[in-house]
């Protein structure tokens, strides 16, 4: 497959995962996306490789790896990119940074952070995929109201200083 149709169905996923829909299967669906999008831009990273140019201050390697990669219109491979390039310019100038530097090739660096991304998102699915079979609970507005109701059966039956009030935040997430 050419680049620029894995560039068109990443543009398309991308896209999708824009539209949510809050209904319980749509998490499943959201996961199946997110998984399919990070393997895509794998598959496009490795279908387009690029070489450092070695004469250049490493801060410009990734503005350049970045440059490559612009059309994905990621945001999350964007802004790893420019941490990467700002990281780099700040050893440069001799600042020290917390954040962890990615020695070696930008591509391979790159290619590391989307399999990465790749199997994180794999895990989610994975565990998505277990929750929607096994049942499991969700924080939301309905989850709240089953709480709420659970301990207005409570306070029912308790003294007022065993009481617990269904506004306290700690009972919220």
């Amino acid at each position: 497959m050419t680049y620029s149709k894995i560039l068109q169905q990443i543009h398309k996923v991308n896209a999708s995962i824009r539209q949510p829909d809050e209904s319980a299967r749509s998490h499943l669906a959201q996961r199946q996306l997110q998984a399919l999008k990070w393997r895509l831009i794998g598959d496009y990273v490795r279908a387009r490789p690029f070489r450092d140019n070695m004469r250049r201050k490493r801060s410009e390697q990734w503005v350049d790896a970045m440059n490559q990669v612009r059309e994905l219109l990621d945001q999350e491979v964007i802004d790893w990119l420019w941490t990467q390039a700002d990281i780099a310019r700040n050893f440069e100038n001799g600042v020290q940074d917390m954040r962890p530097r990615r020695r070696g090739i930008c591509h391979r660096a790159l290619m590391e952070y989307l399999l990465m991304r790749q199997r994180k998102a794999q895990l989610v699915l994975a565990w998505e995929e277990e929750a929607q079979e096994k049942g499991c609970f969700r924080v939301n507005s309905a989850f709240h109201a089953k709480t709420r109701e659970i301990l207005a059966r409570y306070n029912k039956g308790a003294d007022e200083e065993e009481a617990i009030d269904p506004n306290d935040p700690w009972l919220r997430s």
